[in-house]
């Protein structure tokens, strides 16, 4: 009877090593050997439920840099309540939070680690220098971590929901919006999508006193590409934005001078963002903080005790967002040849990019003239006055004609 038993112990052994699955094995009593061959759970390579999972992203760079106003854009725990307005928040308002149920906010340290965030440190690098507008690389790094996942993997296939929310802060909070229940859904090559519902307060620029609230709606957070799914512990992707167009939102034509962090976020996040007032900072529009646009690496975990490495910080003491912008001064010569043509005059002149103005705290969310009409009315003022110059070094204005007797 030993024998028998041990032999089917033997045989139970084997099938569970073909399949390649850990085996644990105890005594129930004398002669008799259990062998127990645990199913998937979603913490390892394979198919299976997954019980807690965890979601890491910071959005972008931009979602902790410097700001024009405020001190800096921060994200929070939770689902921010209403402020009454456009205004920066303080600490005694309760709406920032580093840490709600399952969802916490976390900083790079400058030992290459991560700590909670709070409401002293939320302006600040890695090394714990306040961050400023006038570097893209200057960023505090901050990530919205959520843990709690539960879904499953099937034939490659994956597709995790979180339960919770946090809040994307800009201006010190004069402008922000929240996100809930994200839901990552990625097909067995990678492709896929991290959608969201989102709320809010819409403001604009023209006039701050304008606070409406913003229906409940679905957005795409992120489009994905070639995440590696089938990796053992979780994965590390940087959604699409380079090279991404989008309609309707300013955004400026690629050149050679954006080409490194030319893109958007999905349109459907960049048309919610018309209600809140950013949505300028979700896509390249020829402003001196394009290169903190660019979305940041979302790293998912199928165990959130046992996380992946996060890739290191963007930001901070030496960290690079991206390509900062370049607009070279060209001088005007110091003298035109009299036989120059109108047009080599307006190239020895011409600007080498527009720069738009940081006139307000938030991008227009309503009116005004279309984005390529300004240029359009610089470019034939420069002509007309490129005209009237070399007319005037020729002689052939009206006044400078000899006058004939009668």
């Amino acid at each position: 009877m030993r024998s028998m038993t041990m032999l089917r112990a033997g045989i139970a052994v084997a099938v569970a090593l073909v399949a390649g699955v850990p085996l644990s094995a105890a005594a129930a009593g004398p002669g008799d050997v259990i062998v127990t061959v645990p199913g998937p759970t979603g913490s390892g390579g394979g198919d299976g439920e997954i019980s807690n999972a965890q979601l890491r992203w910071g959005l972008n760079a931009e979602s902790g840099g410097g700001a024009f106003a405020g001190g800096c854009n921060f994200l929070s725990a939770g689902r921010a309540g209403d402020a009454g307005g456009s205004r920066v928040w303080t600490r005694d308002d309760g709406l920032y939070r580093a840490q709600e149920g399952a969802v916490r906010v976390e900083k790079p340290t400058a030992e290459g680690g991560f700590t909670t965030a709070s409401w002293e440190t939320k302006c600040l690098d890695p090394t714990g220098a306040a961050v400023t507008v006038s570097s893209t690389s200057s960023t505090t790094g901050n990530q919205v971590v959520i843990e709690g996942g539960t879904g499953q993997r099937r034939d490659g296939a994956l597709d995790i929901r979180w339960s919770g929310s946090f809040t994307v802060a800009f201006y010190g909070g004069m402008t922000f919006w929240s996100v809930t229940d994200p839901r990552l859904t990625l097909d067995a090559s990678g492709a896929g999508r991290l959608v969201a519902t989102a709320s809010g307060f819409g403001t604009s620029m023209d006039d701050v006193t304008v606070w409406n609230p913003i229906a409940e709606q679905e957005v795409v957070l992120a489009d994905i590409r070639s995440a590696d799914v089938g990796a053992d512990r979780g994965f590390s992707v940087t959604p699409e934005f380079r090279g991404v167009v989008s309609v309707g939102a300013g955004q400026v034509a690629r050149s050679g001078i954006n080409e490194a962090y030319w893109g958007s976020f999905p349109q459907s996040f960049v048309d919610f963002h018309r209600q809140t007032g950013q949505q300028g900072y979700w896509l390249t529009t020829g402003g001196v903080r394009d290169a903190a646009k660019p979305a940041s690496p979302v790293t998912v975990s199928y165990d959130a005790t046992a996380p992946v490495a996060a890739p290191p910080s963007s930001g901070g003491a030496g960290g690079v967002a991206g390509a900062a912008p370049e607009n070279p001064l060209r001088r005007a010569p110091a003298s035109i040849p009299a036989a120059a043509s109108a047009a080599s005059f307006l190239a020895m002149n011409a600007p080498v990019t527009t720069q738009p103005q940081a006139a307000g705290l938030v991008p227009p969310a309503r009116g005004g003239l279309p984005p390529v009409v300004a240029p359009l009315l610089g470019a034939a003022a420069a002509l007309g006055i490129a005209i009237v110059a070399v007319l005037s070094m020729m002689g052939g204005l009206p006044w400078q004609q000899r006058r004939v007797g009668l």
